[in-house]
């Protein structure tokens, strides 16, 4: 077991907390926050929902589990150019935490997410053909995801200056009935629509930033080290 309890998280979403490993500095425990833990808010929601559905469909530590153990097992590496790798649950004084990849920018400081990086330097050049390969890659793949937020990707610098994007949240399907496994066309359906909101996405930021607006405080991480 692992102690995290005294630590702090790099990292706050709307329903998880994110730590870097004490022993692996190339990794990050994903932990709910506590005040969104699975069994209150399945016991806070309400009563034809609660019934419904299960205190995993509340976790979304375990919907991205879904997602990239299936991945791993599928032993195509090529998926960790976009995808953090995984490396499975681990048991802290905080309740079971999934481990994934720390995406790191070459100088070993922790990558800031996409909004962060559009809030500081604009789509530049360099972010928008990072975000072509991320969308080509994400149309051709078809990986279930519940949404590409800003929020949800980060932007790592590699050595030559360049950027890849990796999408470390939000994966997961919110379908009642699998289509998306069951038709090809259904799936691509639903990847070319992500692609169109995360487009969406970016150009709304970039007219809040041209208006002078505040960004808002979800996407920006806490420290980096």
């Amino acid at each position: 077991m692992i102690t995290l309890s005294n630590a702090q998280p790099f990292a706050r979403g709307g329903k998880r907390e994110c730590f870097v490993h004490p022993v692996h500095t190339d990794r990050c425990v994903k932990l709910p926050r506590p005040d969104s833990l699975p069994a209150d808010l399945k016991r806070n929601a309400p009563w034809l929902r609660s019934v419904r559905k299960s205190v995993d469909d509340y976790d979304e530590n375990v919907s991205d589990w879904k997602v990239l153990d299936a991945l791993h097992g599928a032993g195509d590496t090529s998926l960790w150019q976009h995808l953090p790798r995984f490396y499975g649950w681990e048991e802290t004084d905080r309740g079971r935490g999934l481990v994934i990849e720390l995406v790191r920018d070459a100088d070993g400081l922790i990558s800031r997410t996409l909004l962060d990086r559009l809030w500081e330097t604009g789509y530049d050049a360099n972010l928008q053909a990072a975000v072509a390969e991320l969308a080509a890659f994400w149309e051709a793949r078809t990986i279930p995801s519940r949404s590409l937020g800003l929020h949800n990707i980060v932007a790592q610098t590699k050595p030559d200056g360049g950027l890849r994007l990796l999408v470390i949240d939000g994966l997961g399907s919110t379908e009642f009935f699998p289509f998306s496994r069951l038709s090809r066309a259904y799936a691509l359906r639903r990847s070319r629509g992500k692609i169109e909101g995360l487009r969406r996405d970016i150009a709304e930021l970039m007219e809040r930033k041209a208006r002078n607006r505040d960004a808002g405080a979800r996407g920006f991480l806490l420290s980096r080290r």
